[in-house]
């Protein structure tokens, strides 16, 4: 039986595991959403999208054997 999780979700469960473990500051976290939107509009945004997918297609890669 496979599971899918979107990368979001992922995404969302590791922040918020993060943000109770390690009692960040909201304006913390406000300042690492604002930098995600801001890498999202610069030339870095295609790397990081291409890092991104390559990671996941490892790591499903891995758990497919």
């Amino acid at each position: 039986m496979d599971v899918t999780l979107p990368f979001t979700v992922i995404l969302l469960i590791v922040a918020w595991l993060l943000f109770r473990q390690l009692r960040l500051r909201w304006w913390v976290v406000i300042a690492f959403v604002l930098l995600g939107f801001y890498l999202a509009d610069t030339s870095a945004a295609p790397v990081i999208d291409k890092t991104t997918r390559d990671g996941v297609k490892i790591i499903n890669q891995t758990g497919a054997k």
